[in-house]
C-alpha cells in the first residue's frame, strides 16, 4: 500500500492535465457549435434582401426590338469614316532652311502651352522644299483635330499648329 500512496502524487499533476486539455477542448467546442448555430440563423433569417413579404418582384417589361426597317439615316450623314484632306504649308517667311512636317490625329497639350504628339498616330510626314509643303492624304475622320509639327535640322523646338478635322482644306 505503500507504493499507491507515493504513485497518486506523481499521477495528480498528469490527471489534472489530462481534465484541463479535455476542458479546454470542450470549451472551444461549445464555441465553434456557437458561432455555426448562429451564422446559420442570420443567413436563413436575413434572405438575402427583397425586403420580406411572400409576393415576388414584378416581371420587366418587355422591351420591343427595333427593327432595320424602323432606323432612320439624315439626310447627309457620311458613312465614310475616312476623311480626305489637302495639306498646303508655306513657311518661306519664316524660315527656307531644310525641315520635315508631321501630322498627328491625337496629341496632349503639355503645361508649357506646346503640344505631345502621340508618335504611333502619325497621319503623313514628309520633307519641306524651300519653306514649302502641299500633299493630298487620308485619315480617320473620328479625331476633332489634327497636329502640324514642323522640325528644323539645327535642334531648335518644332513649330507646332493644331488644325480642326471639319475642315478638308489645311493652310499653313
Amino acid at each position: 500500500m505503500v507504493q499507491s500512496t507515493r504513485s497518486k502524487p506523481m499521477l495528480y499533476p498528469i490527471v489534472k492535465e489530462l481534465n484541463m486539455t479535455l476542458l479546454s477542448n470542450s470549451i472551444l467546442k461549445t464555441g465553434y457549435l456557437v458561432a455555426c448555430v448562429i451564422s446559420v440563423t442570420l443567413v436563413n433569417g436575413c434572405g438575402g434582401g427583397g425586403g420580406g413579404g411572400s409576393t415576388a418582384a414584378p416581371a420587366p417589361a418587355a422591351v420591343a426590338a427595333v427593327k432595320m426597317e424602323d432606323l432612320v439615316v439624315p439626310d447627309g450623314f457620311n458613312y465614310d469614316p475616312m476623311g480626305n484632306y489637302t495639306m498646303d504649308i508655306d513657311i518661306s517667311n519664316i524660315s527656307t532652311e531644310r525641315a520635315f512636317v508631321s501630322v498627328y490625329s491625337r496629341f496632349s497639350a503639355r503645361d508649357d502651352s506646346s503640344y505631345k504628339p502621340d508618335y504611333s498616330s502619325k497621319v503623313i510626314a514628309g520633307s519641306m522644299n524651300g519653306g514649302e509643303f502641299n500633299s493630298n492624304f487620308s485619315a480617320p475622320s473620328v479625331n476633332e483635330e489634327f497636329l502640324v509639327e514642323v522640325w528644323f535640322f539645327d535642334n531648335q523646338p518644332p513649330l507646332q499648329k493644331v488644325f480642326s478635322t471639319a475642315n478638308a482644306q489645311i493652310l499653313w
